[in-house]
C-alpha cells in the first residue's frame, strides 16, 4: 500500500517496513510484500485510526497467521494515510492466506464495520524484493523510519536500469559499503505503475545526518575517479522517468505485534 512516491539523494544510496528478520534476508526467500494503502474520508480521521486500531486487535484475536504492520507519510500534502503491509512470503503462502481469510468471515466483517465507513480510498498491491541486490539486517534495529525513493521506469530502459542498480549493489556488497550502518533494500511494485524502489532504515532522524561520508564518494574512491562514477550513475538515473521520496514512520499503535 505504498501508492506514494517515496525519493532518496542517491549521494546516501543505500540506506521495510518493519524490520525484517536477518536469517530472512540471509536466505534471500521469500520475496513478496503484501501491501494495501488505506486513506481515510475527508473528516473520518479520528474514527479511522480508531477502527484500524480496533480491527488489528481483532485479528490478533482471531488468529490471524500475518502480522500486519501500519506506516504513515510524513511528507507532501496527503499525509492522513496509513499503510498496511506483510513481509515476507511466497506466492503459495498468498494461496493459504486467502483460504485463512475465507475461513474466518468474521474478520472481514469486521472490518467493513469498524474501519469500512471511514475510507476514502484503498489500494492493493504486491511487492518483490531483490535480495541478492540488497544488504538489510534488523541488529541495530527497531527501525521507526523509512527513508523510500521510487524509480519511474519504463519498460524499454528496465534492463539498463537493472544492469545499472546491480552494478552499484554489487560494488556495495563487495567492496566495503555495505555494514550494520549502511543498510538497503530493493524492490519492485507488482500491480500498478511499474515502479522500483530502494528503502533505507533509520532508528530516528539523526541517523540521516551522513557528513562526507556518501555512497557516492565511496563509489568515486572504487571506480578511480569522479568521471566513472558520474557515468554509472547517469546509466541509473537516464533508465529513469523521474522519482519520488517519502518517509514512512512505523506505527505500532495500529500494528500488530511481532
Amino acid at each position: 500500500m505504498i501508492k506514494k512516491g517515496l525519493t532518496l539523494v542517491l549521494c546516501s544510496f543505500f540506506a521495510l517496513f518493519a524490520a525484517v528478520p536477518a536469517a530472512i534476508a540471509q536466505e534471500k526467500t521469500p520475496e513478496l510484500a503484501e501491501v494495501w494503502n488505506i486513506e481515510p474520508a475527508a473528516g473520518h480521521s479520528k474514527d479511522f485510526y480508531a477502527g484500524v486500531k480496533a480491527h488489528m486487535a481483532f485479528r490478533l484475536e482471531q488468529g490471524d497467521p500475518r502480522r500486519w504492520q501500519a506506516y504513515t507519510p510524513l511528507l507532501g500534502d496527503e499525509i492522513s494515510g496509513v499503510a498496511v503491509r506483510y513481509c515476507c512470503v511466497s506466492w503459495a503462502d498468498v494461496d493459504a492466506y486467502r483460504a485463512w481469510d475465507d475461513a474466518h468471515p468474521q474478520v472481514g466483517q469486521h472490518f467493513q464495520e469498524h474501519v469500512g465507513p471511514h475510507i476514502g480510498s484503498v489500494s492493493h498491491y504486491f511487492q518483490s524484493v531483490d535480495w541478492s541486490n540488497s544488504h538489510w539486517s534488523d541488529a541495530k534495529g527497531p527501525w521507526r523510519l523509512f527513508a523510500v525513493t521510487e524509480y519511474q521506469v519504463e519498460p524499454e530502459d528496465a534492463a539498463d536500469f537493472d544492469q545499472a542498480k546491480e552494478k552499484m549493489s554489487q560494488i556495495a556488497l563487495e567492496q566495503g559499503w555495505a555494514s550494520d550502518d549502511n543498510l538497503w533494500l530493493w524492490m519492485s511494485t507488482i500491480g500498478g505503475s511499474p515502479l522500483q524502489a530502494i528503502v533505507l532504515p533509520y532508528r530516528d532522524f539523526a541517523g540521516m545526518e551522513r557528513g562526507d561520508d556518501t555512497f557516492m564518494s565511496f563509489l568515486v574512491d572504487k571506480l578511480g575517479s569522479a568521471e566513472a562514477a558520474g557515468e554509472l550513475v547517469q546509466d541509473f538515473l537516464g533508465a529513469t522517468e523521474g522519482s519520488t521520496f517519502q518517509i514512512w514512520e512505523h506505527q505500532p499503535e495500529l500494528s500488530m505485534p511481532e
